[in-house]
């Protein structure tokens, strides 16, 4: 995604996701700016190692882990910052349990901390 704010979502939102699902997401801004992610909603597995969403500062998995989220461990409500013009997501389903998943959209600012 590459445009100045977006919308993404779990697969089958807002119904259950399925099991087994690899799912990423690339947010690529003007390196001017930085990305700024809001979770409207959040609903996975309570437990740790089970079904979660990753998310990294940069443009894959190799960035600085900005967090990891699941049932138990859902994003801050003020959303997720970065310190780059990039952001990579990763959901992961196990074989076990569904729920809804997640809606969630971006937006853009500058390195100053404004964003629109």
């Amino acid at each position: 995604m590459t445009a100045v704010s977006g919308f993404f979502k779990s697969p089958n939102y807002p119904k259950h996701y399925p099991n087994g699902q690899y799912c990423f997401w690339k947010i690529i801004v003007n390196t001017t700016q930085q990305v700024h992610l809001v979770f409207k909603s959040f609903s996975l597995q309570i437990e740790r190692f089970t079904d979660e969403l990753r998310v990294y500062d940069g443009v894959d998995e190799t960035g600085e882990v900005l967090g990891v989220f699941y049932g138990g461990h859902p994003p801050p409500k003020e959303g997720i910052y970065s310190s780059s013009s990039q952001v990579f997501l990763i959901f992961k389903s196990d074989k076990n349990d569904s729920y809804t998943g997640f809606s969630a959209s971006y937006s853009v600012g500058n390195k100053t901390g404004k964003f629109y």
